[in-house]
């Protein structure tokens, strides 16, 4: 043990440094969970979409309405903003596939250019002493962008944004006047749009909640299924899922994250359910073409999960767990970042599974053999970030004690 811990500690500052960003986005990770709740990929999808149709819409409306809306100009300028900034969205949602950050950078944009072309559009109303209705459109928008968020960002959107229309109502019309003192019942009428929003928002979560729990347990029954001809898949399961979300956890995803990718490790080897028994119970060497029969179990499981959107973190695992840092993995001989991390993560866990477990072509090894033989194939095989942070969880004692926490797989549902 002394020999791994000089091997594998870093210096205290950059340990530190690490321990500092982890506890970073681990935070920022909850308050994303607090204010968006999960960010959904075809959801996201739909966004892009939706912005490009609404954009659109409007830019052929003005000249119908022979640009009679007061400050007519900003609203074009908004929407072609938004055309512009929507096919930067397009390409982290449909090409990087980075949900999140799409979902953050379309809100916080589409609030931008909304405020700024509603604080000039109010200006110019004030300024001819406009009664249109374009105060409207703040009200679509509480309601098309607050029941989608979680239940505390729904409610602190709409405050937002009827501030926001409050303040832009005080600063351009004058008292007297029709807006300035119908104010009072539109900010009644926008906060009971805010309150459905928010019972919206919070029935919304409920459903994704029971949503995602009839989806664990239908990974958890159809890997146990899988695993069942192959290997001790209780054990098995368990023992990979307890691993890659304390690794995950401990690379600074929030608990929902962990848990998503503690769930897609189920799944991981879900192709193997194609092999044969010839092929996947063989306690020999396997031939080269049973072994290429072997090695389709990844592009069988990507096949099997993309059916379901729900499956996706899954279906990124099952494909790519047996992708190596250096290239030299398959299916698809990604390297280094383009591997997705949640595979990154399920592979070191995998990988000591198997190391420690008595198979009928080999012996269990010791959990310090197998992390000596981690080490040796980090840089190559594994992410060595993923690497160093799982040695670490070996040393302080956390691998042991997830070793020996009670299996939560159930069947109970099915």
């Amino acid at each position: 043990m002394a020999n791994l811990i000089t091997l594998t500690e870093p210096p205290l500052h950059a340990a530190g440094q690490r321990s500092a960003l982890r506890h970073v986005k681990r935070w920022l990770a909850v308050v994303g969970d607090l204010m968006l709740g999960p960010t959904e990929a075809q959801a996201q999808r739909t966004d892009v979409i939706r912005r490009a149709v609404v954009a659109g819409a409007i830019i052929l409306t003005l000249p119908i309405q022979q640009m009679q809306i007061p400050g007519w100009p900003a609203v074009l300028a908004g929407c072609l903003l938004a055309v512009s900034y929507d096919v930067l969205l397009a390409w982290l949602v449909f090409v990087k596939k980075r949900y999140f950050v799409a979902n953050v950078l379309g809100l916080s944009l589409d609030a931008v250019v909304l405020m700024g072309a509603s604080f000039f559009v109010f200006r110019e109303m004030g300024a001819v002493g406009s009664t249109s209705a374009i105060w409207l459109v703040f009200m679509i928008y509480i309601v098309i962008g607050g029941f989608t968020l979680a239940p505390l960002g729904s409610l602190i959107y709409t405050a937002i944004w009827t501030s926001w229309f409050a303040l832009a109502t005080l600063m351009y019309f004058p008292a007297g006047t029709l807006y300035y003192d119908q104010l009072p019942i539109r900010l009644v009428f926008l906060a009971l749009i805010g309150v459905i929003s928010l019972a919206m928002a919070n029935e919304l979560q409920k459903k994704r909640a029971k949503l995602q729990q009839k989806n664990r347990q239908t990974m958890e029954m159809l890997a146990t299924l899988v695993e069942a001809r192959d290997t001790d898949a209780g054990a098995h399961l368990h023992s990979i899922q307890q691993f890659s979300r304390g690794l995950a956890k401990r690379l600074g995803f929030s608990d929902r994250e962990a848990e998503e990718i503690a769930d897609a490790s189920m799944m991981h080897d879900v192709g193997k359910a194609n092999i044969p028994d010839a092929v996947l119970k063989n306690p020999g060497k396997l031939s080269a073409d049973e072994w290429r029969i072997m090695k389709e179990h990844t592009a069988w499981g990507d096949k099997l999960l993309a059916e379901n959107a729900d499956f996706e973190l899954a279906r990124l695992v099952a494909r790519s767990h047996h992708e190596h840092w250096d290239g030299s993995g398959y299916p698809d001989g990604l390297t280094e970042l383009e591997i997705p991390l949640a595979a990154r993560i399920v592979a070191v866990a995998d990988v000591y599974d198997a190391l420690i477990s008595k198979r009928p072509y080999k012996d269990a090894w010791s959990p310090e053999e197998a992390v000596r033989e981690i080490q040796s194939i980090s840089g190559s095989h594994l992410d060595p970030q993923i690497v160093e942070a799982f040695v670490a969880m070996y040393v302080d004692g956390t691998i042991k004690r997830l070793s020996h926490v009670a299996p939560e797989i159930s069947l109970e549902a099915a």
